[in-house]
């Protein structure tokens, strides 16, 4: 029985439309069970089927409530006896009395796992230092089943690799035997900033990709929510179509007086995002040779005067006198991360030159094309545009953020570009085994064999490393939602 009479569906309170007669979740779920020679040889746990029996009193919210159990995916169901729990699951079936205001209906909900999950996640617990000098987080599940647990690891030095490993399993991420330094062509950090604007100057002359915008404009730094943004100010001069401001970076000479790479690479972290509808804005992130002759670029448009429909692509010389759009494709440009993944909270973004291969991010995906024109392209120049359209109001945010550029062919003898550079955040979901980078999927940088993905009931150490050559080790964090039966 429900003290109170309560089941919530995904937030959604059932309190007005049911009166909660029973629960009954059983004492388990289902098992499976494997035997030869009167051993037990495995066994699984599966699917729970819990039933619930109300009577029907109110109709209101009742179309709401339905459209939820509709969904074809599990959603929450919490009741009010243990409200510090919640089972992932689906409508599997409903009993019927009578459709009227009084019916007695016996809802049987499926719960795939069989287990119940705390409304509470633990932590995040941060690694601290044994009399061993080794790092390490003590974790307790209370619950009584295995556990996933979340890793997330922040460098606060160059890296190539994490190792998180128990007394009875490990996960590595990266490369252990990656090293940090090369006596041959290296990547090389050019820049690595939260101030785009003391890294790179500011240029007017004509948009190398499109010669019809106007780049009289200027921009200024302002700070959100603690993190600097560099943003579009004075738009310039309004010739009635897109214009603002145009900032450059240009490549130092290498260690033997080089220009440029055929190699490169650019991470940009920019919001872009409209407070209103019709608001408008774009922003560009360019490459360029020293002749300035426009190589690629990733674009991020608003043009859309009464909605809120944004869209990107992504553009690529093709030949002497060609410039073609490889990827486009329209969204929201909205706060939901759903919809945007360039709102306020997030917004990260990549380009890469590889010889003739242009590779880019978008939502998850890496789209890649191949240009043979530009295998021998050096990038040298990297811009940052902001334009608006026209006279009409401009977005509320379509800015940048952090910037890194790298020059991935550089010829120095020297310290290289590491995969995980200085404030890299790398995570493991162990729920569904994936790993991400600055919340980008990267299931690539996951070792095979792998298989520290949960924790037992009771206390677990659980340890972790680092390259040998890391000078500061990460930040290691550990957070994990217990489950019951």
């Amino acid at each position: 029985m429900i003290g109170n009479n309560k089941m919530i569906v995904n937030d959604f309170d059932t309190e007005n439309i049911f009166i909660i007669r029973r629960v009954n979740r059983g004492l388990t779920g289902s098992y499976s069970n494997k035997t030869e020679m009167m051993r037990l040889l495995h066994r699984t746990r599966s699917e729970r089927t819990i039933e619930v029996e109300v009577t029907l009193i109110s109709k209101e919210g009742l179309d709401q409530l339905k459209a939820i159990l509709d969904s074809y995916e599990t959603v929450q169901f919490v009741f009010e006896d243990e409200k510090d729990w919640y089972w992932n699951g689906v409508l599997s079936a409903n009993k019927l009395d009578s459709s009227y205001v009084g019916a007695d209906i016996t809802l049987e909900i499926l719960v795939p796992d069989g287990v119940k999950h705390a409304v509470n996640p633990k932590g995040p617990f941060t690694a601290t230092l044994d009399a061993e000098g080794r790092y390490f987080i003590e974790v307790d599940n209370t619950g009584t089943v295995d556990a996933p647990i979340t890793m997330t690891a922040t460098m606060n030095a160059e890296n190539g690799y994490i190792g998180m490993y128990t007394d009875y399993a490990i996960t590595e991420i990266g490369n252990k035997e990656e090293d940090d330094t090369e006596n041959y062509i290296s990547a090389t950090t050019l820049v690595n900033t939260d101030d785009p604007l003391s890294k790179f100057t500011r240029y007017t002359g004509v948009n190398p990709e499109n010669s019809a915008v106007s780049n009289s404009g200027t921009a200024t730094t302002r700070v959100v929510n603690a993190r600097k943004h560099m943003y579009l100010s004075d738009t310039g001069t309004n010739n009635g179509a897109w214009h603002g401001a145009s900032y450059v970076y240009n490549f130092p000479p290498d260690g033997v007086g080089d220009i440029g790479s055929i190699n490169a690479y650019a991470y940009f972290n920019a919001p872009f995002w409209a407070g209103k509808m019709g608001q408008v804005g774009q922003i560009q992130v360019h490459f360029a040779t020293a002749e300035n002759e426009f190589i690629c670029g990733f674009h991020l448009a608003k043009g859309d005067t009464k909605g809120n429909t944004g869209s990107y692509f992504m553009r690529y010389r093709d030949s002497a006198t060609t410039i073609k759009t490889f990827k486009t494709q329209q969204f929201k440009t909205s706060h939901l991360n759903n919809e945007n993944p360039h709102n306020l909270p997030r917004g990260h973004s990549d380009m890469r030159k590889r010889g003739a291969e242009i590779t880019f991010y978008w939502f998850g995906g890496y789209p890649k094309v191949t240009v043979p024109y530009l295998a021998n392209k050096k990038v040298a120049k990297v811009y940052l545009n902001l334009y608006t359209l026209a006279n009409y109001p401009k977005m509320s945010y379509f800015d940048f953020r952090n910037i890194v550029i790298s020059n991935d062919g550089a010829t120095y003898n020297r310290d290289i570009k590491n995969r995980y550079q200085v404030g890299t955040t790398v995570k493991m979901t162990g729920a569904d085994s994936k790993v991400y980078i600055n919340d980008m999927p990267k299931l690539s940088e996951k070792v095979l064999g792998s298989n520290l993905f949960t924790v037992p009931p009771g206390k677990t150490k659980i340890y972790f490393q680092c390259s040998t050559w890391c000078t500061t080790p990460p930040t290691y964090q550990i957070e994990f939602t217990e489950a019951s039966l």
